[in-house]
């Protein structure tokens, strides 16, 4: 039962979060609209992380590869932004 709760609140997460990056199309911020989809879009991968690949288990390895990986991710698009 409780894996089941997970996955609804995965998938209610995931609609709003949708809902969210389509109602931020239809605003005018600016030019903040970029970061506002990254900051939704990493919230998106978040949930994906956490409810579907596992990631707030004991194990201290597969969180600390994916803060890892994230934080390289950061980089390389910080370089790309910069050039």
């Amino acid at each position: 039962m409780e894996h089941i709760r997970k996955l609804a609140f995965a998938y209610v997460a995931l609609l709003v979060l949708l809902g969210l990056t389509v109602g931020s199309s239809f605003l005018d911020l600016h030019g903040a609209n970029t970061a506002v989809n990254l900051l939704i879009a990493a919230m998106k991968a978040a949930v994906v992380a956490v409810v579907f690949m596992k990631l707030t288990g004991e194990e201290t390895l597969p969180p600390l590869v994916a803060v890892a990986v994230a934080l390289w991710l950061a980089i390389l698009f910080g370089l790309t932004l910069i050039g």
